[in-house]
């Protein structure tokens, strides 16, 4: 009998916030439009706190109980840790505009939460991080050979990963603009042990 493991995963999450967006909080990403700024291949809000917000409140909530589900899970953090939200901005990506291939770094944790998308359109992108040793003409794509993986998203939909893995945004192709909120977070507690010599407060 022949038995395959799964050596090292990534997680990635995908939830669901299981609500529309308050009319104060379309309002709030409207005005954040209007006051976007170029960011390489798309635009960006010039606030990169928007979760600080007061029209935030509540999707902050939101974003910070996902974020602790994750470091929960993935990390299994002892509870003497907690984690929390360092940035947040909103993307606004315009027809034939892309969100160039990138990490977070100086984070443990981030996401996006997708405010305006089409599900039969729009998808975030993942690559590995590490390269193939061999670039061979495979048969069929699986979980073990593919450079890529396309995570489709909907409106209100939630995607977590770690801050290390590369991902980017391939080129819209449809009429509308694409609208993001990203974020990343952080730990927060005594990493290691005195005992252990490796004590590091953050």
């Amino acid at each position: 009998m022949v038995m395959w493991d799964s050596v090292f995963p990534t997680p990635v999450m995908r939830s669901s916030m299981g609500r529309g967006f308050s009319d104060e909080e379309l309002s709030f990403f409207e005005r954040t439009w209007a006051q976007s700024q170029a960011n390489v291949t798309n635009f960006r809000s010039a606030d990169t706190r928007v979760l600080d917000a007061p029209e935030m409140e509540s999707l902050r909530a939101i974003v910070a109980d996902h974020v602790n589900q994750f470091g929960w899970k993935v990390i299994s953090a002892h509870p003497r840790h907690s984690f929390y939200i360092t940035q947040s901005w909103v993307n606004f990506t315009q027809p034939g505009q892309s969100h160039f291939r990138h990490m977070h770094t100086n984070s443990l944790i981030s996401g996006s939460l997708y405010i305006y998308v089409k599900k039969e359109l729009d998808s975030i992108c993942f690559y590995r991080n590490s390269p193939a040793q061999l670039l061979v003409t495979d048969d069929q794509s699986n979980p073990y050979n593919t450079p890529i993986h396309r995570v489709g998203v909907d409106v209100g939909d939630l995607v977590l990963f770690p801050s290390s893995l590369l991902h980017d945004v391939e080129p819209t192709t449809a009429g509308h603009i694409r609208v993001s909120l990203a974020f990343n977070a952080f730990i927060k507690g005594e990493l290691g042990s005195e005992e252990r010599l490796n004590s590091l407060l953050v």
